[in-house]
């Protein structure tokens, strides 16, 4: 980001983020409400924060032609800041397995890393995996949902009857312009009671991915054992080039994956 791009959008979220501070508490509008079901994400990136991972069961319900191996089955994602992230199906008939460990990544079966690796562009050079990062100071993170457009926002209820809010967002245009960023637009539905996001529906020009959120728990840290192999499966793990994770995002297509 420019620095003239950058100062511009400092001054935007900075301004939004005092008008809804100056909000009276109990007026719980739209962004209050993002706010709330943000903030638990936004705070793993805080360069203080005592809590830095993130344990999640999910189900990607749709997703591009390279997601059929996970759709609708059950997912567990663990993600630890700065550079750690492991995505694995949690059927034990059908294990699959994408791993990040720093600069080390691997995958799970011999066929799906391979597959990843066939579509990776090989560069002349060795590549370094950027750190998972937002491109915002400390004191920005608390002005996250002035990055958003909410497009549409309803109150009501799932098919269980649980009350639940519906907001349709998409990225604030200077802010999509300065980081570079894909048009798309997220369709969310969070629970009422407890802020607790339950789908994320994103469509962008390219494709279009829904993930169901069955379970969410937020940690100092994973264990290290995390990160490795296990016994039964360390003799198919396969390491995959750095060069060639680029690839590996988009057969992965979980939508709120840091970048």
């Amino acid at each position: 980001m420019s620095r003239f791009a950058s100062q511009r959008f400092f001054h935007a979220i900075l301004a939004t983020g005092l008008l809804l501070a100056g909000q009276p508490l109990h007026a719980q509008n739209k962004y209050d409400i993002l706010a709330r079901t943000l903030q638990p994400y936004g705070a793993l990136f805080y360069s203080k924060a005592t809590t830095k991972a993130l344990e999640a069961d999910v189900v990607l319900r749709d997703g591009p032609a390279a997601a059929a191996e996970i759709l609708n089955k059950p997912l567990r994602v663990s993600l630890q800041i700065p550079d750690k992230l492991r995505i694995e199906t949690i059927d034990p008939q059908r294990r699959i397995v994408f791993c990040r460990d720093g600069q080390n990544v691997w995958a799970y079966p011999r066929d799906f890393a391979t597959g990843i690796i066939a579509a990776g562009r090989v560069s002349s050079g060795e590549t370094r995996i950027p750190d998972f990062r937002l491109p915002l100071k400390d004191q920005e993170i608390v002005f996250i949902p002035a990055l958003f457009q909410i497009l549409q926002f309803e109150s009501g209820s799932d098919p269980g009857g649980k009350s639940v809010w519906r907001l349709d967002l998409r990225l604030m245009p200077e802010f999509a312009e300065a980081i570079k960023s894909d048009n798309w637009v997220a369709s969310a539905v969070v629970n009422q009671d407890n802020f607790y996001l339950r789908r994320v529906r994103i469509k962008t020009n390219r494709w279009t991915g829904t993930v169901d959120v069955l379970a969410t728990r937020f940690e100092r840290a994973l264990p290290p054992q995390t990160w490795k192999p296990e016994a039964e499966l360390a003799s198919e793990a396969t390491l995959i080039p750095p060069e060639c994770v680029g690839s590996a995002w988009q057969r992965i297509p979980l939508v709120a994956m840091p970048r």
